[in-house]
C-alpha cells in the first residue's frame, strides 16, 4: 500500500496570495503615472519569467496583478502579486508580495521582488 505523507507540508494558492491585504508586500514610489505603473509593473513581472494569470482595477487609484513561476524540475513554483497605486498625477506606488506554492519548497526563488523592481528602474530609466 502506498501512502503519502502531506503533513507539515502548506501549500499556497492563488486566491490565498490574492485575498493577502494590500498593503503586504515590499513597496517603492515611483514618479510616473498610474497608467505607466501599470504596464511597467506587467512588463517587469514578464522580463522577470513570470506568466500572469489575471489582472484587475480593485479602484479608480488601485490595480493587481497576479502572476505565477511555473513549476519545474527543482520548483513547485511561486506566486507575485503586484498591487500598483496612484498616490498623485505623477506619483505612483507600486508593492511586491512574493510567496512559494509550497512552503518547504527550498529550491524555489525566495522571492522575485527585487526582479519585478530592477525591470520596473531600468525601464523609466532607459525607456521600454
Amino acid at each position: 500500500m502506498l501512502m503519502v505523507c502531506t503533513a507539515g507540508v502548506a501549500q499556497v494558492s492563488m486566491a490565498k496570495v490574492k485575498n493577502t491585504p494590500l498593503h503586504a508586500g515590499e513597496s517603492r514610489t515611483f514618479e510616473i503615472t498610474f497608467k505607466e505603473g501599470v504596464k511597467y509593473a506587467r512588463n517587469a513581472l514578464v522580463q522577470s519569467g513570470l506568466v500572469i494569470e489575471s489582472s484587475e482595477r480593485i479602484d479608480d487609484d488601485t490595480y493587481m496583478i497576479m502572476s505565477k513561476a511555473k513549476a519545474s524540475a527543482w520548483s513547485w513554483g511561486e506566486i507575485v502579486r503586484v498591487v500598483v497605486l496612484k498616490k498623485e498625477a505623477n506619483v505612483t506606488v507600486i508593492r511586491v508580495y512574493s510567496k512559494r506554492r509550497v512552503n518547504v519548497n527550498v529550491t524555489a526563488k525566495a522571492s522575485y521582488t527585487q526582479s519585478v523592481f530592477s525591470n520596473i528602474e531600468s525601464t523609466i530609466e532607459f525607456g521600454e
